[in-house]
């Protein structure tokens, strides 16, 4: 296997890639198709196991470093909402402490009590 494949696979200590994960979960489904079509799947677990974890990793691995998808998406909107939302909560909290306690509707006092 040359560099450019080891690439094409994702094996070039980046994430892996698309079609290096299409390909692991294609050899896994066939590998476990074949132990089953030899009745050999059950004594063959411990391998299938061990192999099955080999693919959680890779897949997580093209989770996160590849795709990028298990990380919080950045909205712009969102942010900015977030960051109003901070500030109302912050100057709230200033005006409490200057002036303080709140006021709410339901108070005894204020002129048309």
């Amino acid at each position: 296997m040359d560099e450019a494949d080891r690439k094409d696979l994702g094996q070039d200590g980046g994430p892996p890639s698309e079609e290096r994960v299409r390909l692991e979960l294609v050899l896994f489904a066939n590998l476990i198709e074949q132990l089953e079509s030899e009745n050999r799947l059950a004594e063959a677990l411990p391998f299938v196991l061990d192999r099955l974890g080999d693919l959680r990793s890779l897949l997580f691995d093209y989770e996160v470093r590849g795709t990028k998808r298990l990380l919080p998406i950045e909205d712009a909107n969102e942010r900015a909402a977030r960051e109003l939302l901070r500030d109302i909560e912050e100057r709230t909290q200033e005006m409490i402490d200057e002036w303080g306690e709140s006021w709410t509707p339901d108070g005894d006092e204020g002129p048309l009590s």
